[in-house]
């Protein structure tokens, strides 16, 4: 009799394994048609990025330009504004747009919404380790904020100081033959000096805090998760939680913490953007004491 039994359920076991064998092979091939999906996906996306940044620098530089000629002679006779600073700002600013508004733009709303939605899934689970990961990253967006806000000084003060450089610079190759005549090199060289060691002693100011804020960043996740674990550790033994929730919360959780990293390591690229932008800006709402582009006024 229990071999009678055995072989009917030698059928029954062979079929249910078929049955899971199938299931799993039909969750790989959904997995990888997903995997092709999300990679076509992403080719597209950040090709898009790439094009509406290209076409934006474009843009911009043609505007910026256009109100450089609409503006007065005297715009012109002032230091910030002479031909070297106006190259220096035509180049560096619009490459400063161009690289955030291309794909880094892309990267850092795809960090935003993971970040988002780690946050907000880990909600369902349990609030207390989402209350213990949403500090960190609290934290981290402070540190970003306040990096890109020092950077953006930086910048306005650095910006003046390099195009006084630049301008030296572009009056030297000019007039090379009345330096080498007059024999002032040495002069001139102590003049762009001063003006770089200028600009060296404000990134100085500012390196010491942008290094914590560095160091901070590559160290607090890993303090995080030493304190998700202890407090998932704690509600498992009060039977509050269960390992499958902790699991789906400390993941998603995870998820929010390399996205925050990602956006404060872009801080640097981030403070160009909105240096850059400003001046754009500025540049595009002044409005000329002489309108040289206006066609308004009487026809004679």
């Amino acid at each position: 009799m229990e071999k009678i039994d055995d072989d009917q359920d030698d059928p029954i076991k062979m079929q249910k394994a078929k049955e899971e064998e199938e299931e799993a092979i039909g969750m790989s091939e959904r997995s990888r048609l997903i995997s092709d999906s999300q990679v076509i996906v992403d080719v597209q996306k950040h090709t898009a990025f790439a094009i509406a940044g290209s076409q934006l620098t474009q843009r911009i530089r043609s505007k910026a330009f256009g109100c450089f000629l609409r503006q007065e002679v005297a715009y012109f006779d002032r230091s910030e504004n002479t031909s070297g600073a106006i190259s220096v700002r035509l180049s560096f600013d619009a490459v400063a747009v161009q690289e955030m508004a291309g794909t880094r733009l892309g990267v850092i709303f795809e960090s935003l919404a993971l970040t988002f939605f780690g946050i907000a899934f880990s909600c369902f689970m349990n609030w207390q380790l989402t209350f213990i990961v949403l500090i960190p990253i609290i934290a981290m967006a402070l540190l970003t904020f306040g990096e890109v806000s020092l950077r953006v000084w930086q910048g306005k003060q650095n910006d003046p100081i390099m195009g006084q450089a630049s301008t030296l610079a572009v009056k030297v190759i000019h007039n090379m033959r009345t330096i080498k005549q007059l024999s002032v090199e040495k002069e001139i060289l102590r003049q762009y000096s001063d003006l770089i060691y200028e600009a060296v002693r404000l990134y100085r100011m500012t390196a010491i805090p942008v290094s914590i804020a560095g160091g901070l960043y590559w160290t607090i996740d890993v303090y995080t998760v030493a304190f998700v674990y202890w407090r998932a550790l704690i509600l498992v033994e009060e039977k509050q939680l269960t390992s499958h929730h902790i699991i789906m919360v400390v993941a998603y959780s995870m998820f929010a913490l390399p996205a925050v990293k990602l956006i404060g390591m872009l801080a640097y690229r981030i403070a160009g953007l909105v240096s850059s932008a400003q001046s754009f800006f500025n540049l595009f709402d002044r409005i000329p004491t002489i309108d040289n582009g206006s066609d308004e006024g009487q026809e004679l």
